[in-house]
This record gives structure tokens, sequence and C-alpha cells, in this order.
């Protein structure tokens, strides 16, 4: 089977809430304002909670306490609301995933961490503050979870991290594409935005993209994620080229301080939005 077809199998199992799909159309609309966007949130009591324990967090801290949802709309801005509504609603969409197949606690720090080193990253090299890369983070390995819900066997077999084997490339062994293929097809069914989900066609061939610093610090920031769930097991070296960190004038430095964010700041966004109930970002 095909990626595509991989994804479309869970397409009546894994959708977003209603409460997302809403939001996204308000804000596709362009006429809509805040307004709008703080009144739809806030019949959603759960992810109003979310927004509101977002905004008082210290990944902001804002000088005074957010008490209103419309406050805290106002001022995370359009952009950051977004990529809380979707995260929040990725998270309960997969709120069922079958945890006897993978170690969810690991796929959500990987996927956190990659979105906060792409979003520290993206700072550092001068991508847009309005492109998604937090949020293209965030979902690039979104597949595995859709392997793991059609195949659970072989989604155990790319769990099982081994010195000597790159996962994309046990991926691809197994299934005949990655994760990041999976994730891609889904995303799509998903009707998420083309911006957010172009990049990782090229997510383990940035190469193909010698120029886009969007693409390029997105594979940096999902192989660091690994680097950092899979302690040990694995070398910088190994998961990246080093002509890539050097096309975008990255020093150690900013990669030792981009991991060292993720790692600060993963554990309050994981209280966020974790499926489980005690919740991530």
């Amino acid at each position: 089977m095909s990626a595509f077809e991989f994804a479309r199998q869970v397409g009546d199992v894994f959708v977003l809430p209603d409460t997302c799909i809403k939001i996204k159309e308000v804000i596709d609309n362009k006429i809509s304002g805040l307004d709008e966007i703080a009144e739809i949130i806030a019949l959603d009591p759960t992810l109003a909670s979310r927004l509101l324990k977002l905004a008082n967090s210290a990944l902001y801290n804002f000088p005074n306490s957010v008490d209103s949802v419309s406050k805290a709309v106002l001022l995370l801005g359009e952009t950051q609301v977004y990529n809380l509504v979707v995260a929040y609603g990725s998270a309960e969409a997969f709120a069922k995933a079958p945890t006897d197949v993978i170690d969810l606690e690991r796929f959500w720090e990987i996927s956190i961490h990659a979105a906060l080193i792409a979003k520290f990253l993206g700072t550092v090299v001068g991508v847009k503050q309005n492109e998604p890369l937090y949020l293209s983070g965030l979902l690039h390995n979104i597949g595995e979870l859709v392997v793991a819900e059609v195949n659970p066997d072989v989604a155990r077999l790319c769990a099982n991290y081994k010195k000597g084997v790159l996962p994309w490339m046990r991926q691809q062994e197994l299934l005949g594409f990655s994760y990041a293929d999976c994730s891609v097809a889904l995303l799509k069914l998903w009707r998420l935005p083309d911006t957010l989900i172009d990049p990782l066609n090229y997510l383990n061939s940035p190469q193909l993209q010698p120029n886009n610093k969007f693409v390029q610090v997105l594979h940096v920031a999902a192989r660091l994620s690994l680097l950092n769930a899979a302690f040990g097991q694995f070398e910088l070296e190994d998961l990246i080229d080093k002509q890539i960190i050097n096309s975008l004038g990255l020093k150690r430095r900013d990669i030792d301080e981009a991991r060292a964010f993720a790692s600060l700041e993963g554990m309050s966004i994981l209280s966020l939005l974790n499926p489980k109930g005690s919740m991530i970002m």
C-alpha cells in the first residue's frame, strides 16, 4: 500500500475536531477577526483552558495574568492561536492511538521538540515569523500513528531504534515510504494549508531544495528532536549532513541552544496537549 492508502484507511477514525475546522474557516475567511475566533474557542472548555494555560506559561511570560479567552487570543495573535488549535486537534484526533504499539510519550516528545527547535532555529536563520515552521515540526511524524493503527507489526519494528539503523531508512525499507510521506498524505486529507504540508515532502531530502531555509530548518529540527529523544543511540553526524548546517550558517552553539530550549520548554508544552489528559504542545 502507498502512504496515501494508509492515510485514507484511518481518515474516518483520526479526524480533527469541529472546533479546529471552524477556526480554520474563520482564518481563511480573512473578513472575520480575532473576536470570532475567541467566541468559537470559548465554546470548547478544554481548548479554552489550554489556551489560557499557554498564555500564562513561561513560554510567553506576559507581565500580567491573562484571565479571558478574548485577551489570550489578542495577545497571542492569529498564528500562535492557530498553532495551538491544530496541535490540540491533532492530539484529540489521536487520543485513542494504540499505546501498546509505540511509545506515545516518546512520539510526542519527538514531535514537540521538532516544533520548538524549528521555531528557535527559524529565528536564528531569519525564516519569517508567519511561516508555519512550528506546526510543520509538530506534525512531521504524525504518519507514525497512522502506521501504528493500520500495520502495528511494522510500526513496532520501526519504533525499535538501533545504532547504525537510521529510522527513516528503516521505514522506507519496510513500508516503501517514510512516516513523513504518510504525514503529508493525512494532512492533505485534513485539508491543512499547503504551506504547512509541502515542506514535509523534502524532510528526508533537503538537498533537493538547497535554497529553501524553511525546508532545511525543518529537516535539522526533525533530526535534532530524534537526537534528544533517542539519547545515546545516534550521533549528530549520523543524522544531519554537515553541508546542510553550513548552508544555514548555523554554529554548534546554535544547535546546542536549540536542543536545550526544546528540553526546557518541552515539558510545559507536554502539559498542555498530552492526549492522555495531563496534556501537550
